[in-house]
């Protein structure tokens, strides 16, 4: 799952637009938006954020600077404690020719000390957009965790797993728990990246424009 093997994968794939959003960690998120500019691929810069009450959180930015003062926060808040290789694997870092240039030794498989809450308002002054992972899935999710899915929350759609978006035979336009939904691969192999895709008429640059045109979608139905 190196950003060189991902994008060419996405472009064989035919995607125009992916995001990189892996588990309380971005380093491979510019090598991977370098690679797909190169392509014609855009790489929306993202993260995959586990907060204080265990629920996964998919928050999305337009630019690098923000997700890196993102990160930054991240750090602070997890566990001053080193990556277990024998129960998670060891994360390598990557450079643009798939080589080995590095190694991330922080423990990022666990819940930081930010708040649903917290999360929100960081993002939301960094610019970003909020989508609750996966809502439906029986560990680190909105139900899981907390029960309900609030309609007041300041989300900009909600995920609905691949699994359960097929079984239900939801489409773009869709509305779960008061939100917009979306849905991805959510690839953790190089096979599933484009597994499941989202397709919009019109030009769609960023996740801004991502999240708007699924919005219209949700108020036209």
């Amino acid at each position: 799952m190196s950003p060189r093997q991902v994008i060419l994968r996405a472009r064989d794939a035919g995607l125009s637009m992916l995001a990189v959003a892996d588990h309380n960690a971005s380093a491979h998120v510019q090598t991977a938006r370098r690679l797909g500019g190169d392509l014609g691929i855009v790489v929306v810069p993202g993260m995959e954020v586990e907060s204080r009450e265990e629920v996964h959180i998919l928050v999305y930015f337009t630019e690098l600077p923000a997700l890196a003062e993102f990160q930054v926060l991240v750090d602070q808040a997890l566990p001053q404690q080193p990556n277990a290789p024998e129960v998670f694997g060891y994360q390598l870092l990557y450079d643009e020719q798939d080589e080995i240039v590095g190694l991330d030794e922080r423990l990022r498989q666990v819940g930081t000390a930010l708040g649903i809450e917290q999360i929100i308002r960081i993002v939301r002054g960094l610019g970003g957009a909020i989508v609750p992972a996966h809502i439906h899935r029986r560990r680190t999710s909105l139900l899981s965790q907390l029960g309900f899915v609030d309609p007041a929350a300041d989300f900009d759609a909600v995920e609905v797993a691949r699994p359960e978006w097929v079984k239900s035979g939801l489409r773009l336009g869709a509305r779960v728990d008061g939100f917009p939904a979306i849905a991805g691969s959510d690839a953790h192999f190089l096979e599933d990246v484009g597994r499941l895709r989202l397709e919009l008429t019109g030009d769609v640059h960023d996740i801004h424009g991502l999240i708007r045109g699924v919005r219209e979608l949700a108020e036209a139905a």
